[in-house]
């Protein structure tokens, strides 16, 4: 089925306008090359259901098909209100599967791909749908209520639809209905796996509902390719027709051993992967060069060669950085880590005096090569080399003692939030990794990381906690105090001099006031701000840093006056 382009479908569902080409629609020429076409793309329909056609599917067995066997399948009598039950007898009673009493021997030895499920009380589960739990679970798709798909994450960790329910509306004439496609190459999996072979049953009615008064007459002819499409067809002349039969579908695309190697993680046979060079420090040789990150053109310690060390840094440009500060949920930022969700992970970055981002060839060529590519376009020659706290965390195999501010200010946070204590939460539980400094001259970076600061730092605040903190101290009568000032309340109690309590919070009200920067401040007042930054700090990444240090120190303030009452 080709998702880009339902009209397609339109063929085959809808009645024609003309007299004469509703003569023609019922001999149902059509039918067959469409089964045969839409195999081929890659969504399948695993149902459908319209006025005039329906379709539904099952994994069967794989069978060598003989006129006996045909004729067994053709018996189908199953749809997907079928479902798992309770049988009973006088004596005993057991649970049926959906295709247990089904007339076809094949197909009650098959496996249901989906099912439509029921519950009256409850709107919006009137009617719903449910994928086989083994398929489901083996392939790890998730229903997504948006999508309205089961889906995964692909690769590059976003997220695919493998199994999409559509809606189909005013095609002609105002007809309706519903298909569910399966994604070609997961049906194959399971059908490689399972040894299975995809049984589609279909039932296609044509005739006028204004004017038609019921079956007589009819010519009753074999409906097949003579390969994989076999039934009946009947045509009432001039008044309609109706078709039903099956199409039998073996996938032979993929094998058991491709399968295997997705699993493990290795390339079929005749690929290979493909690696990106660098602009690269090659330190042990004592040359600055083009280095491919291939794995064996680079060495360790441990063997003997002329080849880079697998820990030769490359360096690259800040920007670098700014495809995956756009999308936090997608990707995660640590310190010095940067990984992609359920897809790849990158072991090491880092950030020197020059501003440059750097990280090592033997954890850039464990990136997709489409990864290595966006590395690639910011490569740049070394201004500097490592900053002094990698050589003695990854060379010398020291802990470095040189001071990180928002590493101080997170690690302190997450003891906080470990904590539980009364006056501050952690608003969600990746907050922490969604602050990073502002490495670039980009004024919206820079804007974004304090917005994300005020999120965690100032939004983390407990508003009712605090003012009936300040009330206990004689402090904070006023209601419409919030929580920075309610905070500031709380110091004054505490006995700190008024002057005092406000210059200790002045960080965090700096980091309120310029997340204006982000939403609320006017272009010009804006502009100002950032001025005003660049003129006292000489970049945003001086300006930031220089925040957190202020915020780290407030905030042992703030906890050391808070923890006699806690």
């Amino acid at each position: 089925m080709d998702l880009y382009n339902l009209s397609n479908i339109a063929k085959i569902i809808c009645k024609p306008n003309s007299d004469s080409d509703f003569l023609e629609w019922i001999n149902q020429k059509e039918i067959i090359p469409f089964l045969e076409k839409e195999i081929e793309d890659d969504f399948v329909i695993i149902f459908a259901s319209f006025p005039f056609a329906f379709i539904h599917s099952a994994f069967i067995n794989q069978i060598e098909l003989d006129t006996e066997k045909i004729e067994d399948l053709l018996k189908w009598s199953c749809n997907p209100y079928d479902i798992w039950s309770f049988s009973v007898s006088q004596n005993d009673v057991w649970i049926d599967g959906p295709l247990m009493n089904n007339p076809s021997e094949l197909l009650r030895d098959g496996r249901q791909i989906l099912y439509i499920r029921k519950f009256d009380e409850v709107s919006s589960r009137i009617e719903y749908y449910e994928i086989d739990q083994m398929i489901s679970q083996v392939l790890q798709i998730h229903f997504l209520e948006e999508r309205n798909a089961w889906c995964k994450l692909d690769r590059s960790g976003d997220v695919a639809d493998i199994v999409k329910i559509i809606d189909i509306k005013n095609l002609n004439q105002d007809e309706s209905g519903k298909i569910v496609v399966f994604q070609k190459n997961a049906l194959e999996e399971i059908a490689c796996v399972c040894n299975y072979s995809l049984c589609r049953m279909f039932d296609f009615t044509r005739f006028k509902p204004e004017s038609f008064s019921g079956w007589s007459g009819c010519r009753s002819n074999n409906f097949t390719n003579g390969i994989s499409v076999f039934g009946t067809l009947n045509i009432m002349d001039k008044i309609g027709s109706y078709s039903r039969g099956i199409q039998i579908i073996d996938f032979h695309s993929i094998s058991k051993q491709t399968v295997m190697d997705k699993i493990w993680g290795r390339l079929p046979s005749e690929e290979s992967k493909k690696y990106v060079s660098f602009i690269t420090m090659d330190w042990k040789n004592k040359i600055i060069s083009e280095i491919t990150c291939a794995p064996d053109c680079l060495a360790n310690y441990f063997v003997e060669s002329n080849l880079p060390f697998e820990i030769s840094p490359a360096f690259f440009k800040p920007e670098v950085l700014r495809k995956y500060k756009s999308d936090r949920d997608k990707y995660t930022i640590s310190d010095n880590t940067i990984s992609c969700r359920g897809t790849w992970y990158l072991k090491s970055y880092g950030v020197n005096d020059a501003g440059q981002v750097f990280s090592y060839l033997g954890d850039l060529n464990k990136l997709p090569y489409e990864e290595q590519l966006h590395w690639k376009q910011y490569n740049e020659r070394p201004k500097v080399g490592l900053p002094k706290r990698t050589i003695e965390t990854d060379f010398l195999g020291k802990w470095s003692d040189e001071y990180n501010p928002l590493i101080s200010l997170k690690e302190k946070l997450r003891k906080l939030s470990n904590k539980e204590i009364g006056w501050w939460c952690l608003k969600g539980d990746r907050s922490l990794d969604h602050m990073n400094y502002p490495y670039t001259d980009s004024k919206d970076e820079w804007a974004e990381e304090i917005l994300i600061l005020d999120q965690v730092i100032i939004e983390g605040l407990e508003e009712k906690w605090l003012r009936k903190k300040a009330k206990e101290l004689g402090r904070g009568k006023d209601d419409k105090f919030r929580s920075l000032k309610l905070l500031e309340e709380c110091l004054i109690g505490f006995g700190f001099e008024e002057d005092h309590a406000h210059t200790i919070l002045s960080p965090l009200h700096e980091i309120h006031n310029l997340r204006s920067i982000k939403g609320h401040a006017s272009g010009e007042e804006a502009a100002e701000n950032r001025k005003k930054v660049l003129i006292g700090y000489g970049s945003f990444y001086n300006h930031y840093k220089a925040l957190c240090s202020r915020c780290d120190e407030t905030l042992d303030i703030i906890i050391e006056a808070f923890s006699p009452s806690d």
